[in-house]
């Protein structure tokens, strides 16, 4: 699993769509993910949201850095889908003004 990889992801009966925002490094055994929402992002969208373009998703969608949550390689269910390198740089930038961290 690559940093900007959108995976299908099970919690408990739920699917979902996740985000890996971890250098690739640390996954899967210390990764970090962060739900992707299918919504359009505010016009001043706070820190923790990272908007997505359409070459990364078909419809208007945001990446929730406040919902991070460390990876369960057990309950990846599948790809769906890869950041591109735009969007990845402003994951890069959200991550490291959100969290204060480094890549």
């Amino acid at each position: 699993m690559r940093r900007g990889s959108i995976l299908q992801y099970l919690v408990g009966s739920r699917r979902l769509r996740v985000v890996v925002v971890t250098a690739d490094r640390y996954n899967p055994g210390h990764g970090l993910v962060a739900p992707l929402r299918e919504r359009a992002a505010p016009d001043l969208a706070p820190a923790f949201l990272v908007p997505l373009g359409r070459q990364d998703w078909p419809h208007a969608a945001v990446i929730d850095l406040s919902r991070t949550r460390s990876m369960d390689p057990d309950s990846v269910a599948g790809s769906a889908g890869q950041l591109t390198h735009a969007t990845l740089a402003t994951l890069t930038t959200a991550v490291r003004t959100y969290f204060g961290a480094s890549d």
